[in-house]
């Protein structure tokens, strides 16, 4: 992986700071991007990583093992779950076709939400209805669950925040199984569950058991073996916890909202409209009345996708004024000069309810195409360039508006394809299949057993899946407790016998275990004295540095004087040995100075 110049390395650290100072950070991001790879494992050598196959343990599109998983059992287990739901598994699975037809529905899936909603508006933009695949909601169609098939299984541990909040999201990518010629009868949707860290008080390291088995994949030869090891993965979780990928609280039913389903909605009447392709998200909820619970799927706007008419500097809408002024303060996070790290946040209310890669009609979701409408000059323009100088980035405006486009639904699976992304990031490539990252065709029609694959994209197999692969190794790779200390130089304290003085040291969290005072993690005295405490709010992340000032009375006895320290966390000492030497003078020396 090529090495970031100083360059990249500024502006990387300067989009860190404009996530974290945003208001909108505490929101989801839910883009492909972010999690670990701005991490030290993106970039840390890996041998693990050299050993994982990222066809067994990154991305599985085996035949063989992903039929093992149906989409009915993964319906019916999220009812089960959910207690008294209101639904079985089919009419879960019905209802969420039910939001693609206007109100009021089937029959017997009352209360639920639909696209004639709101004047056919999500976020108040607009939300068109879809009968074609409205029709899977029908009572008179209950086979359609079982139309569908599991077509790839993807880990992305790699999505895990750095803080270990969780551990990342796993999903399973369903297809309609349509024999040839399928006659724009194709339809999709994948489950993206965010998995709870079981121990979220270590951090990251709390997910260390679901990396390990996920790794582990990539040793079992059999097929047959390694097929009941993935889906244990998805309905009974690994560890003591027992925490299975497919529960609803991993779908969007939590307090943070993590977690969703995304539909891949292809069924069209005509090349054109009315039914483009689209590509739209659900979030999975309990919704309460006074008769019960039911468990529902819930549209919700389609993330890091703003309208795309507000990169139109003549759209002089409020909405749109207020995104590209908030854009342009994320110009630093999308010029970061790594194709894996470039991001940006977009606050909800400016994102899209639905995104369409086809470039049709006015283009609407084609940001370059609607960034062009407006000529030149114009202040967006102007002040994307102004803001690109002063940080002294080397990319036009049109490089971060194609970068914001990547980043949506539409881009990433069809607009952004041979774009170019200026500086050394190039241009976007070129996948084959097209539009999906795994394709849902397999002829003759497959048998059990079968050993072939979903054959996946070039641009997964080639550009993303060694990026996470690196991730994935690098973790298993880090231990899950370690320190680095920097030596001071020659530049020696020195304080008058007796006298009080204060004094640094300052370690490194080069471990995978997140330091807090909550956790005891703490620098042990090796020579009796104070200890070094973390303060009550530090979370030292690994990468992170923490100073820890002290003080102290030095000795009565003139000469060199050393303090050590270990670092510890439950008791268990790990790290190299911290060290403070001050130089004692006699009482009548000269006055004390400070390292």
């Amino acid at each position: 992986m090529p090495a970031l110049h100083s360059f990249s390395i500024r502006l990387l650290l300067a989009g860190l700071l404009f996530l974290k100072g945003s208001p909108a950070s505490a929101q989801p991001l839910h883009s492909e991007r972010g999690g670990l790879h701005s991490t030290p494992l993106a970039h840390r050598p890996s041998r693990t990583a050299a050993m994982l196959d990222p066809l067994r343990s990154l991305a599985i599109t085996d035949h063989a093992i992903v039929s093992i998983i149906t989409a009915r059992s993964v319906f019916e287990q999220l009812v089960s779950q959910a207690g008294p739901s209101g639904f079985t598994g089919e009419q879960l699975f019905r209802q969420l076709w039910d939001t693609q037809n206007p109100a009021p529905g089937a029959s017997d899936l009352p209360g639920g939400p639909h696209c004639s909603d709101n004047g056919n508006t999500l976020n108040g933009a607009p939300y068109v209805c879809r009968p074609l695949e409205g029709n899977d909601a029908t009572a008179r169609t209950p086979g359609s669950i079982d139309s569908y098939v599991l077509v790839g299984l993807f880990n992305r541990f790699d999505l895990a925040p750095a803080d270990g909040a969780h551990c990342g999201e796993y999903r399973m990518s369903f297809a309609r199984f349509v024999p040839a010629p399928q006659a724009r009868s194709r339809n999709r949707f994948i489950f993206e569950g965010v998995l709870p860290n079981p121990a979220p008080e270590l951090g990251l390291e709390g997910c260390r058991p679901v990396a390990r088995a996920w790794a582990d994949l990539s040793t079992v030869d059999d097929p047959i073996q390694r097929g009941r090891l993935v889906k244990a993965l998805f309905f009974e979780g690994v560890g003591s916890d027992r925490n299975p990928v497919i529960h609803p609280e991993h779908y969007g039913d939590n307090p943070t909202g993590a977690g969703q389903l995304r539909t891949n909605q292809f069924m069209q009447q005509g090349v054109n409209e009315p039914s483009p392709w689209l590509l739209r998200e659900f979030k999975l909820k309990h919704q309460c009345e006074a008769t019960g619970c039911t468990l529902r799927f819930i549209p919700v706007t389609t993330k890091s996708t703003p309208r795309g008419n507000f990169f139109n500097a003549l759209n002089t809408t409020p909405l749109a004024v207020g995104f590209r002024d908030h854009f342009i303060t994320q110009v630093a996070s999308l010029a970061v000069d790594d194709f894996h790290r470039f991001n940006y946040v977009v606050p909800d209310v400016y994102n899209a309810a639905q995104s369409s890669p086809q470039l049709m009609r006015d283009g609407v979701d084609n940001f370059i195409e609607q960034f062009n409408k407006a000529p030149l000059p114009n202040p967006f323009f102007d002040a994307l360039q102004a803001e690109l100088q002063r940080i002294g980035s080397p990319l036009s405006p049109h490089h971060i508006v194609a970068r914001a486009e990547s980043l949506s639904c539409g881009g990433c699976h069809e607009h952004s394809k041979g774009r170019d992304l200026g500086g050394g990031v190039g241009t976007f490539p070129m996948g084959f299949p097209r539009f999906v990252q795994s394709n849902d065709l397999l002829f003759p029609l497959p048998q059990p057993g079968d050993p072939r694959l979903y054959g996946a994209s070039t641009t997964h197999t080639s550009t993303l899946l060694p990026f996470r692969q690196q991730i994935l190794g690098a973790f298993l790779d880090t231990p899950p407790l370690d320190a680095s200390f920097v030596r001071p130089g020659t530049d020696v304290a020195s304080v008058q016998a007796g006298q009080v003085f204060q004094g640094t040291v300052t370690v490194t969290n080069t471990g995978t275990t997140l330091w807090s005072a909550a956790n005891d993690t703490q620098g042990i005295s090796l020579d009796g004295t104070r200890d070094l405490r973390l303060d009550a709010g530090d979370a030292i992340l690994l990468g992170q540095s923490k100073t820890f000032a002290f003080t102290h009375t030095a000795p009565t006895v003139p000469g060199l004087a050393t303090y050590r320290w270990r670092m510890q966390h439950a008791g268990t000492a790990f790290g190299p040995e911290l060290s403070f030497t001050l130089h004692v003078l006699p009482a009548s020396g000269a006055a004390p100075r400070k390292r």
